[in-house]
């Protein structure tokens, strides 16, 4: 039996950070209630669909500095609403990543909206769309 950890790569390779970043949301979770596709507002998915077009002129290294104004870095999930990570069944590897988060709308102080998902090489994961930053409520 194959080890479940063999897809996953150790460290990201130097050269993946000069790579654009990608976006994807084949693991989008349509099923834990806290972060429904469905409950957002259409504010937040048009918000949402701005910064993802602004990110997606980025280097993968520039998205994965965690010393920023957009909210973006590793998700502690033990400290969370979700201390198992991520749960996808059709994606077992996922709950081994790391998450990562970012805001939807970083120019806005109060805003709460983030979306979250897992980095891996150029691309990010789209899991959860948490308008009401219900993963650290």
């Amino acid at each position: 039996m194959a080890n479940r950890n063999e897809h996953i790569p150790a460290t990201r390779p130097p050269e993946i950070d000069s790579l654009r970043l990608r976006f994807s949301f084949k693991y989008l979770d349509f099923k834990n209630a806290k972060f429904l596709p469905s409950e957002c507002s259409q504010e937040y998915l048009g918000k949402l669909f701005q910064i993802l077009k602004e990110f997606s002129n980025w280097r993968v290294g520039d998205f994965s500095e965690q010393n920023n104004d957009e909210h973006r870095h590793i998700i502690p999930f033990e400290t969370s609403t979700e201390p198992n990570g991520f749960q996808i069944p059709e994606a077992d590897q996922m709950g081994y990543l790391e998450g990562w988060q970012f805001s939807v709308r970083p120019d806005v102080y109060y805003d709460r909206g983030r979306v979250h998902g897992a980095l891996v090489d150029d691309t990010f994961y789209i899991v959860w769309l948490d308008e009401h930053h219900r993963l650290c409520a």
